[in-house]
């Protein structure tokens, strides 16, 4: 059934073959430019971290990520998949109903720079799953070995660019800017843009989605929903995933918007609600139909043709939820590539290609730069308590 009780013929659903996965000609070239291209963006950051002391880590120089630099919350749970879970949804990690996995969660504010938390933008969640194996023994790609799942998403359900073309040309303008402007030049355009979304909106528009993610409100980092926003394998099929906190849990029990004024805000909420509390989220897998894009990423699949599914259940204990140690370590440490992990969730589209590598250059260029080893965790024992 739909989310509105109309039945949905499984035969619709596609069914994933290799021939998905197919990379047109010239893409590779053209993600060897960008790749390049964001190395100067890592480079103008570390250089500031040169020169200015607020931008040094432990009094020295500091090499951050070119997107989502500045974590905000660092958490350690554990996932369950759902024990009655529907047969067709049992795929990939998600094919024994009641299995549990440890997991690691890095919540980031949205730009490569370290800015205030009160600037506007897409936030991130880097999910690492340990020890997952899947059916075939494979992974998605090669040069991960582990045995570790990594899950990248984004607080908007279709991404932004349609591809790696589309990249190269308004999304490295974008990466440029949000790396470049000052946390004022930052603010001033999320002022503009709201004033601008409000007038829109009096006309029953709203803002393109490029500028309408730089005047939201400033939501609680708990509170908001993420997607995967480019489809991945899903075993047999195709799908889209969301992690979404329950009712239950931290949507009931933190405000909507973060305290205004406040530079680490995001950070400071995170603390104080993990201080008392635990939290439990909802994952769910939306399985494509025909006719929904893999390689336009910026379509939106309609949830009345297919919607969100449950397939587990994520808790986040009572913990520190943020510090410097837990900073450290997810910042500098780990790194998340949604291409770790098994080839039953093989991440699909030109986006995912081209983040493959994007992700893999950054954080090399990240422990280089910093001389810190790459923590690649096997259970749960190297987490700062």
């Amino acid at each position: 059934m739909t989310a509105g009780g109309t039945p949905i013929d499984h035969t619709d659903y596609v069914r994933y073959r290799p021939a998905l996965a197919a990379v047109p000609p010239g893409e590779e070239e053209l993600i060897t430019r960008i790749v390049r291209d964001l190395r100067r963006n890592n480079q103008f950051q570390y250089a500031k971290s040169r020169v200015f002391a607020k931008y040094r880590r432990h009094g020295r120089p500091h090499a951050i990520r070119d997107a989502h630099a500045k974590s905000c919350a660092v958490l350690r749970g554990e996932l369950t998949v759902l024990g009655d879970l529907d047969p067709l949804l049992r795929q990939g990690m998600f094919a024994e109903p009641g299995a549990t996995f440890p997991v690691i969660a890095r919540i980031s504010q949205t730009s490569g720079a370290i800015r205030s938390d009160q600037v506007r933008g897409v936030r991130g969640l880097g999910l690492k799953v340990l020890g997952v194996h899947g059916a075939s023994g494979e992974r998605a790609d090669a040069r991960f070995a582990d045995a570790n799942q990594d899950f990248v998403f984004v607080t908007e359900p279709a991404f932004l660019f349609r591809g790696a073309e589309d990249y190269a040309a308004a999304g490295m303008r974008t990466a440029r800017a949000l790396t470049a402007l000052p946390d004022g030049g930052m603010l001033l355009i999320n002022r503009i843009l709201r004033a601008a979304r409000r007038a829109v909106q009096r006309s029953g528009r709203d803002l393109p989605p490029k500028l309408r993610v730089f005047a939201e409100p400033n939501h609680h980092p708990l509170r908001q929903a993420f997607y995967t926003a480019a489809p991945v394998r899903f075993g047999d099929y195709v799908a889209k995933l969301r992690v979404a906190p329950t009712p239950q849990t931290v949507a009931a029990a933190v405000p909507a918007t973060l305290e205004e004024g406040r530079y680490d805000a995001a950070s400071r909420a995170v603390v104080a609600y993990f201080t008392a509390r635990a939290a439990e989220y909802e994952v769910s897998a939306q399985l494509c139909t025909d006719g929904m894009p893999i390689e336009d990423a910026t379509v939106e699949w309609p949830e009345e043709r297919s919607p969100y599914r449950p397939v587990a259940t994520i808790r986040f204990p009572e913990q520190t939820g943020y510090g410097e140690d837990l900073r450290d370590f997810a910042d500098d440490g780990l790194t998340f590539n949604s291409w770790r992990g098994i080839a039953e969730h093989r991440p699909l589209g030109s986006i995912n290609r081209l983040k493959l590598r994007v992700y893999e250059a950054s954080s090399e260029f990240r422990h280089t730069r910093n001389g810190t080893p790459y923590v690649e965790p096997t259970d749960l024992s190297a987490f700062p308590r």
